[in-house]
């Protein structure tokens, strides 16, 4: 039986860079975020340099596989073999803590010791934990079968009832908190949703790394005459995809026409979601901007205060635009004195003793026409 261990063992990961670990009974550490340091090297180039990722162990590293056989490994290359070797009866389950770090970034070494530190890694390397992904794929490449059970990070265990219960869940484990499933779970896949048992993390990120992802979106607006704008996605629209207009939380009624939407807005700010459903993304996606909408003509005011002798003033225009860039004409008694660009905040004029009319006018696209204010000043 040994002999049989032995030559499944080192048929299986074919490295000479593989030992067998003399101090197997030693406490071996399973994490979700453990594994999902593994997964995103498996993701990455068989033929990647360490000196590439974000950061390197201190070998060797002590791993334990799902049939209990531990083993070391004393190099990246060695590591590398170990990873890609797994399959579904074969696969990493754990490691030998603490384990040292070494950011190459940063040129900082580190100590892991516990699950949050390998959050503490991921989130240092702008990784995807486990739980980011299943925020973002849940419903959208599968779903979970309830009831479930879930360990808390005090390792208590808690019934799962519904998504609600899942959500309220994690929120009450705070935000480095991991999914911690106490397997088998099954879980529902996509696209026909068909129900299937999960024994462990290698095999959730199996269903993970599957996952055909929602394109991205995008839109442009265009502005047209009248405070009227045209949305235009920056993606290919499939036959069968389906698109929607959202405008402050609310669905837009309005047929699509021509790969657009047009619509007419009254002054205001509004947050403007394109979403979509596709076969392949069927939770759908969605991508929003921001839209400050004027008033066809804003009004224009503005201050003025003398700043040195004899007669030269002041005058600060106000006008609620978004668009700074425009252009201010000032006049003296209907006699064109100035432009200055309404960022720029103010106009110096010299006037006259006497009465004088000093004007303000802005013109914009939706008010070509210009709209003008006036007041006197008498010295």
């Amino acid at each position: 039986m040994l002999l049989i261990f032995l030559l499944v063992v080192f048929s299986c990961v074919n490295d000479d860079d593989f030992f067998l670990d003399k101090d197997a009974d030693k406490e071996i550490t399973s994490t979700a975020s453990m594994i999902t340091v593994f997964n995103s090297l498996k993701n990455k180039d068989l033929e990647l340099n360490e000196s590439n990722v974000c950061f390197s162990f201190k070998y060797p590293l002590v791993l334990r596989y799902n049939n209990d056989s531990t083993i070391y490994v004393n190099d990246f290359e060695g590591l590398l073999r170990a990873i890609y070797s797994q399959d579904i009866n074969f696969n990493l389950v754990g490691l030998r803590l603490p384990v040292e770090v070494f950011f190459q970034k940063t040129e900082t070494s580190f100590i892991l010791e516990s699950e949050e530190d390998f959050v503490a890694l991921l989130k240092e390397c702008e990784i995807q934990t486990f739980r980011d992904e299943i925020n973002t794929l849940l419903n959208r490449c599968f779903k979970f079968d309830y009831p479930f059970l879930l360990r808390d990070k005090e390792k208590k265990e808690t019934v799962i009832d519904d998504e609600n219960g899942f959500k309220r869940f994690l929120e009450n484990n705070g935000v480095e908190y991991q999914p911690d499933f106490k397997f088998p779970i099954k879980i529902l896949v996509s696209p026909e949703f068909k129900a299937i048992k999960v024994l462990s993390y290698y095999e959730f990120y199996k269903v993970i790394n599957n996952c055909v992802e929602c394109p991205d979106i995008s839109f442009q607006i265009e502005s047209l005459s009248d405070n009227k704008y045209r949305f235009v996605p920056d993606f290919e629209i499939e036959e069968e995809d389906q698109l929607f207009l959202e405008i402050n939380g609310e669905i837009d009624t309005q047929v699509m026409d021509d790969n657009s939407f047009e619509k007419s807005f009254s002054p205001g700010v509004y947050e403007i979601c394109m979403k979509t459903r596709m076969p392949d993304c069927l939770g759908g996606k969605e991508f929003c901007k921001e839209l400050i909408v004027e008033p066809i003509c804003p009004e224009i005011t503005f201050d003025y205060e003398e700043i040195s002798s004899p007669y030269t003033y002041r005058f600060v225009p106000r006008v609620e635009v978004a668009d700074k860039d425009i252009t201010v004409s000032w006049y003296v008694n209907n006699v064109f004195v100035s432009d200055e660009l309404l960022s720029f905040g103010y106009v110096d004029i010299n006037l006259d003793q006497g009465s004088n009319t000093v004007c303000a006018e802005i013109k914009t696209i939706n008010c070509p026409d210009g709209e003008r204010s006036c007041i006197e000043v008498r010295l």
